[in-house]
């Protein structure tokens, strides 16, 4: 029996179910990315971007910490931004 047989047995369509379901994942990653950026938010106590203009503002000072949260905010703010995107996206979607 296949995922398909059962969704039709309790009266689920494949393209439904599989909408759903990739909500849900956008939904996941969306918090995950919501978390990562509340941590350097609570740390640094400012936006992503006040954060970044001020490290560029700064760079010939060497503050390594300061440098590696930028960029793992970074990919975590890119991946929220991109995470909602895709939430609309699917959203919108037939």
């Amino acid at each position: 029996m296949t995922v398909a047989d059962i969704l039709r047995q309790v009266g689920e369509q494949e393209s439904v179910a599989l909408k759903e379901h990739v909500t849900l994942l956008a939904l996941a990653r969306i918090s995950r990315y919501e978390a990562e950026c509340a941590v350097f938010e609570a740390k640094y106590a400012e936006s992503f971007e006040t954060f970044r203009q001020r490290i560029q503002a700064i760079k010939h000072q060497e503050d390594v910490e300061a440098d590696d949260d930028l960029m793992d905010w970074e990919f975590a703010h890119r991946a929220l931004l991109g995470w909602r995107e895709k939430l609309d996206a699917i959203r919108y979607a037939a």
